[in-house]
C-alpha cells in the first residue's frame, strides 16, 4: 500500500507540479494514517477520505484509503459530508468527483478548486493635443520671437475632442475552498486634466472643448484660452470684421479686408492688402506681411511681430520684431528690432520711443531711411514743425508791425481806407500774437520733454548710406559705409560708434 502511496504521489506531483510541497506532505500524511489503520489487524475498519489543503487554500486534495478486514466501502454522500465537516465548501464539482470515485482507491485527485481573485482595469486617458504652456504672444525680450518655429499656438473648436477617456473596469472577488472571500485589487480611476473651458463628454468617455480658442496646459491641466477662429484665408471679406476678445485666422489675409478685434490677432498665413487694429493686444503674423503702398495697415496696442515687413504702415503700443523690414512706415512706443534671420532694415521710415536693434541698415541701392528714436514718437517731428511754424509766425508779425508802423506815421494824412485796412492789419497783429504764445508754450513743453536724457540708440553691424537720424533735437545724415554702428546722443552731439 506504500509504494502505491508512492506512485500516487509521484503522479499527483506531475499533474500539479507547482503543488509539489502539498503533494510530498499529503503522501507522508497518508503513510502515517495507514500504518495506524493496520495495527487493527482484527477490527473491520472502513474506508476513508483523506483531505489536505494547499498553503493558499485555492486546492483541496483527497485520497480515498480503502477498507481492511471487510469494512464497509465508502459512499459519495459521505465523502461529500466528510468535505463539509473538514469546512471545504466551495469549488466542489460532484460530476468529477464521482468519475474520481470511479478510479478506484489510493489516488491523489484534486476535490474542490477555489476561484481567483480577477484583477480589474485602471484608467486610463490618451491625450490627443500636444502639452503646450500658455504662451503669451507679447514678448519682454525680443530675442525670444524665433519666426523659423511654427507658432506655438493650438486652436481648437467647439466640441473637439482634447483626450479619450478609458473609464476603470472592476476586478472580480474570488473565493478560497473554505468559502473565505478574496478580494480583488481596486482598480484607480484615470485623473483626467481638466481645466478651463472643457468638459467631460461622450459618457464620460472623452474630454472635449467647450468653447472656440486656443488651448494650452496649467498645472497639468487642459485649459482653452477662449478665442474667436477662422479655418482658412481671408481674403473676400468686405467691410469691417469686428471681433470681441482674440482673433485666430488658419490662413492668409488679403483682398482690403479689413479687421479689428480687442485681443491678440494671429494670422497663421500672410498679410497683403488689408487693415488689421488690435485695441488691445499684440498682432502676429507668422509668414510675413507683404503688403502695398498705402493699403497696408497694422494698428497693435502692444507688439506687431512679422518675420517680414514690405511696403507697410505699423503702429504699435509696444515693440516691432522682424527678421526683415522694407519700404515700410513704423511708429511704436517700444524698440524696432531685427536681429535674427537677414536682420535688416531698408528704405524705412521709424519713429520709435526706444531703440533701433538690427543686423543691417539700407542696402546696395541706397534707399534712404529715416530713424528717430529715444523720445515719444512724433515728438521730435512735432518740435520741428512747431519750431517752422513759430519762424513762420514771427516773420509774418515782424511784417504786419512794419506795415501798421508805417501807416500811423502818416498821422492825419492818412486816409478813411487806409483806417480801414489799418484796424484789419491790428486785428490780424493780434490773432498772430495769440498764436505765437501758443506755440511757445507747447515748444516748451516738447522741449522739456526733449531736454531729458534718453537712452535709445540705433545699433548694427553694418550700415550702408543713406540714413537720416534724430535722438531729440540733435539731427544726423549718414552718407558712408559704417560698421559695427552704436549710434547715439551724448550731451548735444550724436555719436555713431
Amino acid at each position: 500500500m506504500l509504494s502505491e502511496l508512492d506512485t500516487a504521489g509521484e503522479d499527483a506531483r506531475e499533474e500539479y507540479p507547482d503543488d509539489t510541497q502539498t503533494v510530498n506532505d499529503f503522501v507522508a500524511r497518508l503513510k502515517e494514517v495507514c500504518k495506524a489503520r493496520r495495527k487493527k489487524t482484527s477490527e473491520p475498519v472502513k474506508a476513508e477520505a483523506q483531505f489536505i489543503l494547499s498553503a493558499n487554500r485555492m486546492r483541496a486534495y483527497a485520497c480515498l484509503l480503502p477498507p481492511e478486514n471487510n469494512g464497509a466501502e465508502l459512499t459519495l454522500e459521505e465523502f461529500l459530508d466528510d468535505m463539509h465537516y473538514e469546512g471545504i465548501t466551495y469549488g466542489i464539482s460532484q460530476e468529477s468527483l464521482q468519475q474520481e470515485f470511479d478510479r478506484g482507491y489510493l489516488r491523489i485527485f484534486l476535490a474542490a478548486q477555489g476561484t481567483p481573485p480577477r484583477e480589474g482595469e485602471d484608467g486610463k486617458v490618451t491625450e490627443l493635443f500636444q502639452r503646450r504652456g500658455n504662451q503669451r504672444l507679447e514678448v519682454q525680450d525680443e530675442r525670444q520671437v524665433n519666426f523659423q518655429q511654427d507658432i506655438q499656438l493650438q486652436p481648437i473648436r467647439k466640441g473637439a475632442v482634447i483626450c479619450l477617456i478609458r473609464p476603470a473596469k472592476p476586478g472580480t472577488d474570488g473565493m478560497d475552498v473554505t468559502g473565505q472571500a478574496l478580494p480583488c485589487p481596486q482598480t484607480v480611476s484615470a485623473l483626467v486634466p481638466q481645466g478651463t473651458n472643457t468638459a467631460i463628454g461622450r459618457g464620460g468617455q472623452a474630454l472635449t472643448a467647450s468653447v472656440d480658442g486656443l488651448l494650452y496646459m496649467e498645472q497639468d491641466r487642459f485649459c482653452i484660452h477662449e478665442q474667436n477662429i477662422i479655418d482658412g484665408d481671408l481674403d473676400q471679406f468686405q467691410g469691417l470684421l469686428q471681433i470681441s476678445g482674440n482673433l485666430y485666422i488658419g490662413g492668409n489675409v488679403d483682398g482690403g479686408a479689413e479687421i479689428e478685434a480687442s485681443g491678440d490677432i494671429v494670422i497663421n498665413g500672410k498679410l497683403g492688402q488689408a487693415r488689421v487694429t488690435s485695441k488691445g493686444g499684440t498682432i502676429r503674423v507668422q509668414q510675413g506681411i507683404y503688403g502695398s503702398s498705402e493699403k497696408t495697415f497694422l494698428s497693435a496696442a502692444c507688439q506687431v511681430q512679422a518675420p517680414v515687413m514690405e511696403w507697410a504702415d505699423i503702429d504699435a503700443g509696444g515693440s516691432v520684431i522682424a527678421e526683415m523690414i522694407s519700404n515700410c512706415t513704423i511708429c511704436c512706443t517700444g524698440t524696432v528690432c531685427a536681429i535674427t534671420g537677414r536682420g535688416m532694415i531698408a528704405g524705412t521710415r521709424i519713429q520709435a520711443g526706444g531703440s533701433v536693434l538690427c543686423q543691417r541698415i539700407g542696402n546696395l541701392a541706397g534707399d534712404l531711411s529715416r530713424f528717430s528714436v529715444g523720445y515719444p514718437p512724433h515728438c521730435p517731428e512735432t518740435w520741428n514743425r512747431l519750431k517752422a511754424e513759430l519762424a513762420e509766425v514771427q516773420s509774418t508779425l515782424n511784417k504786419l508791425w512794419a506795415t501798421i508802423s508805417d501807416l500811423r506815421k502818416r498821422g492825419s494824412r492818412i486816409s478813411d481806407m487806409e483806417k480801414s485796412v489799418l484796424e484789419q492789419l491790428v486785428v490780424q497783429r493780434d490773432l498772430y500774437d495769440e498764436r505765437r504764445e501758443s506755440l511757445t508754450v507747447e515748444l516748451n513743453v516738447l522741449d522739456e520733454m526733449l531736454s531729458k536724457k534718453s537712452n535709445g540708440r540705433i545699433q548694427c553691424e553694418n550700415l550702408h548710406p543713406v540714413l537720416e537720424i534724430q535722438i531729440g533735437r540733435l539731427a544726423e545724415k549718414i552718407t558712408t559705409m559704417e560698421e559695427n554702428c552704436n549710434i547715439r546722443a551724448v550731451e548735444s552731439r550724436i555719436f555713431i560708434k
